[in-house]
């Protein structure tokens, strides 16, 4: 097809009608780029390597296999803060039992869908909620090694151990807000469900641990001993 010119008489001069004009541009720049996709196919026959039909209950193992391993090591978790711990783990335990409850309630209030990789966020929470207990309890037994009363060690354990949980929390927190902000749906469930364990955790260290070791305190008569 050939692009015409539409002249005007003669006595006028030559001149192109502008409508026609890019309506020739148009069909020269679509050649064009036919002839450059032309150019570059190679003439490759195709050959089918390997063919897999996935079925929906897949995912649904992978789920059950991630609830599996969510319960293993909660398991896990309880048994080595009590035997290690005792009286002092089994409140961590306590404590750890309602930083579940609140990571599921966050979620649930953002209409968070718990999937695969959401699971694996959680699990991992769990083991930094877990840490920050270990720290706190650690410091405590610094206290009383240094002959602190029961009372006086357990609040500066906690003092000291503050600055630290809180430092190791925001900066994971920082890391889960730009995985949710720069990756796609798999990576921003698990940061969306690590971002609310961490927070949950931090709260329940901080707050929920300490109040189970004052009441305790409270009620206890006589010498105090702490079995941490």
């Amino acid at each position: 097809m050939s692009c015409r010119k539409w002249r005007s008489p003669p006595s006028s001069g030559r001149c192109s009608f502008p409508p026609f004009r890019r309506r020739c541009h148009r069909l020269q720049a679509a050649q064009d780029l036919a002839l450059v996709l032309r150019a570059g196919a190679l003439p490759v026959p195709l050959k089918v390597a390997e063919v897999r039909q996935i079925g929906a209950s897949l995912g649904n193992d992978s789920i059950n296999k991630g609830m599996i391993a969510l319960v293993v090591a909660f398991a896990l978790v309880l048994g080595i803060m009590v035997g290690y711990y005792r009286f002092s783990g089994a409140l961590a335990v306590a404590a750890l039992i309602l930083y579940m409850v609140y990571t599921l309630a966050m979620l649930a209030g953002f209409n968070a869908v718990l999937t695969l990789p959401g699971l694996a966020g959680f699990v991992l929470s769990i083991g930094i909620a877990v840490d920050a207990n270990v720290l706190i309890f650690e410091r405590i037994r610094e206290e009383l090694e240094h002959g602190k009363s029961v009372r006086l060690a357990v609040e500066e354990g906690f003092k000291h151990a503050l600055s630290a949980i809180v430092d190791t929390s925001a900066a994971t927190i920082l890391s889960g807000m730009v995985l949710y902000q720069y990756g796609t749906g798999p990576v921003r469930g698990f940061a969306v469900t690590l971002v609310a364990g961490l927070v949950a955790s931090l709260f329940t260290a901080i707050f929920v641990t300490k109040t189970f070791f004052l009441l305790w305190l409270n009620r206890a008569r006589g010498d105090q001993t702490l079995s941490i």
